[in-house]
């Protein structure tokens, strides 16, 4: 029996496969079910088994067609693309919630299926990422690696700022749902997470520094920023900052980095001094 080659390990990749299809699934069912119901058929047992049925095939399906297409997800973590399988659902959702009224239980599928599908939408493109960054620094020799994350002062200027957004935003919230407002009631919803997701990320992460670009790497992600993305560096009395255009910068709390000095030579080769 002759061993698995280093391309038979690379183009197979159950879980993006089985993650493909699933969120494929989610959208295809509610389709079905709406299908079924067009033919005249009503058996809440019957259209249970259609989706059912619908979304177990096509995961099997989606698996088929990506687990052996070698380079998909590393294709798809190098654009800005690898968002659109979380965005996309948007729009189903909501028009699933709008046509309630008019589909009843179909237009329920089709909102939870449209909000299940951004979950796993955002899960795709995260894994895209991931293998895209593995893909690129695979061979690339890493010059420095370490440790860091905001400065504490600005981390709680943040946190207070992060508070209050999220006071606002969970008021909106409530207040959709008393007064039966989707648009607020949905604003609150999808704004809510923000606050959070940015204050998380001004916590200590795991960086590495190479000709390829700034890795920044998380317990279950990789993210490799070119450094063509920065127009410059600067150092501030507690941080090393990297600047964005358009963007929030990068900053490394000087406290956090054993030999902020070295660190700094090490960017300064690949990124002027603003």
């Amino acid at each position: 029996m002759c061993p698995a080659t280093e391309s038979d390990q690379q183009s197979s990749d159950p879980l993006w496969g089985v993650l493909v299809g699933a969120y494929l699934g989610l959208l295809v069912a509610p389709l079905a079910v709406f299908g079924t119901v067009g033919l005249g058929i009503e058996s809440a047992g019957l259209l249970y088994g259609v989706a059912v049925v619908a979304f177990a095939g096509v995961v099997g399906l989606g698996w088929l067609a990506t687990a052996r297409w070698d380079g998909t997800a590393v294709l798809l973590g190098a654009t800005r693309a690898r968002w659109l399988p979380a965005a996309i659902p948007v729009a189903y959702a909501l028009g699933g919630f709008a046509s309630v009224s008019a589909t009843g239980v179909v237009g329920v599928l089709a909102f939870f299926g449209g909000l299940g599908a951004m979950v796993v939408g955002l899960v795709l493109g995260v894994m895209a990422r991931t293998r895209h960054t593995v893909a690129v620094l695979d061979g690339v020799d890493i010059e420095r690696e370490f440790r860091a994350g905001w400065p504490a002062p600005l981390r709680k200027r943040l946190a207070l700022a992060v508070g209050a957004f999220t006071l606002i935003t969970g008021a909106c919230f409530v207040a959709g749902l008393l007064a039966d407002w989707f648009a607020l009631r949905l604003a609150g919803q999808l704004l809510l997470p923000l606050g959070v997701v940015t204050y998380t990320s001004t916590e200590e992460r795991d960086y590495t520094v190479s000709p390829a670009g700034l890795e920044q790497r998380l317990p279950v992600a990789r993210r490799l920023v070119g450094w063509d993305a920065f127009d410059g560096y600067s150092r501030t009395d507690d941080a090393l900052v990297l600047h964005r255009p358009w963007l929030v910068d990068t900053r490394f709390a000087l406290a956090d980095l054993d030999d902020p000095e070295a660190v700094e030579d090490t960017i300064a080769n690949y990124v002027s001094a603003a």
